[in-house]
């Protein structure tokens, strides 16, 4: 079923595109993060630190949507509304909801992590307590994104009718969506900001304060990745904030978006999944360092064998003689 939203004759152009840039988004956000993941894994002696713990977590997440979340918006973009049924409809709000919550939620675990580690660094995580933190960022993701499945909240079609959501638009009193809407951008959105900015706060402050003992090695090190963070989050909230905005408009002032840019909210949003492989490549030597290193392993592996194979020969043609 196929329900076209966008009227006259670009209607078909205007959803040829947004199929482009969903394929393009779901393509790179699947070979990017899996990218992290078996670098993480295949590396992950020199990667065994609590941050890359929240790292991996952030990446199977945002490899999930890439995997699971965007071939499903684009067989809907090509087909010019919603092919699948209802039930899907309901599953995928559900499934999306769940890991765009838990991306914030595993950002703010890692700016924790990176506020214990620069302001209170005898209190620092351990992998044990990042393991632990990782399975909770799901447990609060779940928390928050499961009451429409029960009746407190809605799930429906978004914006452009080729993904679903929570039903921001639907204003029905059964299922009380204005206080779980609050209570989704409070708890969902709100509260993971304040955590952020209260720790990148006191980073800040404490590292003007012991820029003298943080100028050698580790202390830069631990500045890049503190950066490295930094921007992640950045990049999250530009990805993220357009779209919890707009879907507030539409709750509580009725306001909607027409057109191509009623789907652009959306689109950056899922955009989210490629941003932080590439900050994290971009900002980690250790990363690229581990990428150099498995290729060269491989490298030397094909060579050792053509060594080998070279002094075989040369021992065969030393014994005839």
């Amino acid at each position: 079923m196929a329900i076209n939203i966008f009227e006259g004759q670009n209607s078909h152009v205007t959803y040829a595109i947004i199929a482009v840039i969903l394929g393009v988004i779901g393509f790179f956000g699947i070979i990017l993060n899996v990218i992290v993941i078996l670098v993480v894994m295949k590396d992950s002696k020199s990667f065994q630190s609590p941050i890359n713990i929240t790292l991996i977590n952030l990446a199977f997440g945002d490899f999930l949507v890439g995997l699971f979340g965007d071939p499903i918006a684009l067989v809907s973009a090509y087909n010019r509304g919603w092919y699948w049924n209802h039930g899907t409809c309901i599953w995928y709000a559900w499934f999306m909801s769940t890991v765009g919550l838990s991306s914030i939620g595993n950002l703010t675990v890692m700016s924790i992590e990176r506020w214990l580690m620069i302001v209170k660094p005898m209190w620092s995580l351990t992998i044990r307590s990042s393991i632990i933190l990782s399975v909770g960022v799901w447990i609060y993701a779940l928390i928050l994104s499961l009451p429409p499945l029960i009746g407190w909240g809605k799930y429906g079609f978004e914006a452009a009718n080729i993904s679903c959501s929570v039903a921001w638009e639907v204003h029905d009193p059964s299922t009380h969506m204005d206080s779980y809407i609050t209570f989704l951008f409070f708890f969902g959105f709100v509260v993971p900001v304040i955590i952020i900015i209260s720790a990148y706060t006191g980073i800040i402050n404490t590292l003007k304060k012991v820029k003298k003992r943080t100028s050698g090695t580790v202390g830069k090190r631990e500045r890049q990745v503190t950066l490295m963070v930094a921007l992640m989050i950045i990049a999250f909230l530009i990805a993220w904030t357009p779209y919890a905005a707009f879907s507030l408009a539409a709750q509580y002032f009725s306001y909607q978006l027409t057109g191509f840019i009623a789907a652009i909210p959306s689109l950056l949003a899922k955009s989210s999944i490629c941003y932080n492989p590439i900050i994290y490549a971009g900002l980690n030597p250790q990363f690229r360092k581990s990428i150099k290193k498995i290729f060269r392993l491989k490298h030397n592996q094909q060579t050792t064998v053509r060594g080998r194979k070279s002094s075989t020969i040369h021992v065969h043609v030393t014994t005839n003689f």
